[in-house]
Formats: structure tokens, C-alpha cells, sequence
């Protein structure tokens, strides 16, 4: 199979020295020529000088029917872009796009049916990560399939919770309304495969599976969930700082700290009812004027 990854920023450089060690033949392209001297030193890919939504650049890079297109440059219309033209000029078949702006993964067909064969969003992914973790508090991890239908749920058995020391078909008579799956249990580090008479015991990593309404019911039968988050505090005005803000403050206190001035400006004219702070996360001082003792969670997303 052959892969062309568009972009050699993080997200591309990662994608191609994975890829290129598990022996596709792989071709990353950028503009920067240091930047693909650099990464082809140590891995066994090819490179391409030149910008990634050029038709003669594509064409350089071996685009055909049996290439995979990875477009994930930090623009998002040179992606887009790159994606139609190796669609309509190459039959590539297959694309995949990244897309910071959540508008364009939303108004997908408008961009052309079928020349993004997958969107991905980093950023949106990292944002809604983090909504889910604040929005259930005693939940270690959360993962989301069927469009966020189903969620994969890691949560730490305390002592408190219902389910410690009795066998985990108990949950079925304690939450009769409620359908959940245990796939599995990490105890003491290792994985158990559970069944009905398994029992819970303290610091057990226990894994379920069901709906997102259910998660709060289910995560406290294994641990006393505690306060409720409402004041949230968000360093870093970037992409990921200001995408979490926009989705919190319609129900929390949400406070945003950024360094750059102009980005201040610009993050307090896209939020409605958030409070922006120019400064640093560092800065004790402001930090303690804000009033950092009562912040139910910290958020650090600078770059």
C-alpha cells in the first residue's frame, strides 16, 4: 500500500515514521526541506518539496489508484483542497483529512461527495475528551464510538463505592433499568476477563461499556463521585483552550489566562459569558489573585 502524508508538523512527522516502520511504502511531503531531510535520516520513506494542494506536487509524490492520502498540514483548506484534487485528478483510493474547524467535519458533502473519505480533528477529539472527563467526575478515562453513542468508560473501584467487595452481577439488581458491559479489569496491573460472580475489590480499574446518560449511575456504584466541577480555569487561547471554552461556559464559570495580547482580544470576542485574563499560568501572583484555591479544574493547553 502506498501512503502520502501531506504535512510534516508533528501530527505528519508521527504519522510517517510510525507507518514507515511497520514497511509501507510512504511519502511525506512539505515545504520545508530541512524539516523532510531531517526525518528521512532515520526512517526509510521518500520526500517531496512543495506545497500539499499542488497538482504537479501530487503527482511527484506518486499519487495513484492504490494510494492513501493523509492530509494533515496545519491549514485546513490546503487540506481540503489536496483531498479534491487527489480524488478528481489521481482516483486515490482513499482520503483522509484533518479539520481544526469543526464547521467544515459538519458541512462535509458541501466540500464535494466523497473526496473526504474520513475527517479527523485533534483538537476537537482532545476538546471533547476533556468535556467528558469534567462533565463525570470519577471517571479516569472516556472513550467514544457510534458517534458518541456508546462510551468505553475507566473508573478506579474506592472503598465507598456500592459495588466494592460483592460480585458484579450485583450491579444488575442495583441499576435494574440500566444496560451495561464489563469487557474487562485491570487489577494489580494486570487484565481480568470478569463474569457475573467476579468480585469488585478497592483500586480494581474496572472498564464498561454503555450510554452516555448511564455513565454518572454506573461510575457511582464503584466510587463516591464527590463535588460537582463548576469553575474551571483554562490556560492557553489556542485552538483546544478556546474550542473547551466555548463548549463550558454555557455551564460552568470558566476563566481563560493567555499571554498574547491580541489573542485576548480576539478569544473575548468569540466567548459570550467566559472571563478572559491576559497572563501567564505561571505567574503566581495572578494566579493567586484569580483565586486558584477554589478552581475545581485546571486546565493547562498552552503549546
Amino acid at each position: 500500500m502506498n501512503i502520502l502524508v501531506l504535512g510534516a508538523g508533528k501530527v505528519g512527522r508521527n504519522i510517517a515514521k510510525n507507518l514507515a516502520r511497520q514497511t509501507f511504502d510512504v511519502c511525506i511531503v512539505d515545504v520545508d526541506i530541512e524539516r523532510l531531510k531531517s526525518i528521512q535520516e532515520d526512517h526509510d520513506l521518500a520526500i517531496v518539496q512543495g506545497h500539499a494542494s499542488s497538482p504537479e506536487v501530487l503527482k511527484k509524490a506518486g499519487a495513484n489508484i492504490e494510494t492513501v492520502v493523509l492530509a494533515v498540514t496545519n491549514d485546513d483548506e490546503v487540506n481540503i483542497v489536496a483531498c479534491q484534487l487527489a480524488k478528481k485528478l489521481f482516483n486515490v483510493s482513499k482520503t483522509i483529512c484533518r479539520l481544526s474547524d469543526y464547521t467544515y467535519i459538519e458541512n462535509l458533502d458541501a466540500l464535494g461527495a466523497d473526496n473526504i473519505d474520513v475527517a479527523i480533528s485533534p483538537e476537537l477529539e482532545v476538546t471533547q475528551h476533556i468535556v467528558d472527563l469534567i462533565n463525570h467526575p470519577g471517571a479516569e478515562q472516556i472513550e467514544s464510538f457510534a458517534d458518541g453513542k456508546v462510551k468505553l468508560v475507566s473508573v478506579k473501584a474506592k472503598k465507598d463505592g456500592k459495588l466494592v467487595n460483592r460480585e458484579l452481577k450485583s450491579i444488575k439488581s442495583d441499576l435494574p433499568e440500566i444496560d451495561t458491559f464489563v469487557p474487562t479489569i485491570f487489577r494489580k496491573n494486570k487484565p481480568v476477563v470478569p463474569d457475573g460472580s467476579t468480585v469488585i475489590k478497592e483500586n480494581d480499574e474496572v472498564y464498561f461499556l454503555s450510554s452516555e446518560e448511564n455513565i454518572d449511575k454506573i461510575v457511582n456504584e464503584l466510587r463516591d463521585q464527590g463535588d460537582t466541577s463548576s469553575r474551571i480555569m483554562i490556560v492557553g487561547g489556542g485552538r483546544i483552550g478556546l474550542s473547551l471554552a466555548m463548549t463550558l461556559e454555557k455551564n460552568y464559570k470558566v476563566k481563560v489566562l493567555e499571554q498574547d495580547h491580541t489573542k485576548c482580544e480576539s478569544i473575548a470576542k468569540d466567548l459570550n459569558k467566559a472571563i478572559v485574563l491576559k497572563g501567564s499560568g505561571s505567574d503566581e501572583e495572578l494566579l493567586r489573585s484569580e483565586n486558584i484555591e477554589n478552581i475545581d479544574v485546571f486546565c493547562a493547553l498552552t503549546n
